[in-house]
């Protein structure tokens, strides 16, 4: 992956200035990033659910996998390693917060100080 360059002054016109623009990109990543969380738990909890219907009929063998780290061997579920390899094939946050800015995709209000 390398490094894409930025048109600064194209987002210069869309704010205003690069100090709102770098906020108003960070916060929609957060948001981006934040959504994905959210559904990357509830992959799991659907997994976790489907797994203990399954554990109520007859055992079967469970496929995991090991994953050996400096101080503990652990036993990860196969069906887990395939949904965290599915969402870090996702872009970064970051990148689609920038590419929806430039598109034009993103609105943001200024909040009104109270003083």
């Amino acid at each position: 992956m390398g490094i894409k360059p930025l048109d600064l002054k194209k987002i210069q016109e869309l704010a205003g200035n690069t100090y709102e623009a770098i906020v108003i990109m960070a916060k929609r990543a957060r948001q981006i990033n934040d959504e994905r969380k959210i559904m990357f738990n509830k992959r799991l909890e659907e997994m976790k659910a489907l797994k203990s219907q399954q554990q109520s009929t007859p055992p079967a063998e469970e496929e995991s996998i090991k994953l050996i780290d400096e101080e503990q061997v652990l036993r990860v579920p196969v069906e887990q390693l395939k949904i965290a390899e599915e969402f870090d094939q996702l872009p970064k946050p970051v990148d689609v917060a920038i590419e929806e800015y430039l598109n034009g995709k993103l609105v943001w209000n200024y909040e009104k100080r109270r003083y």
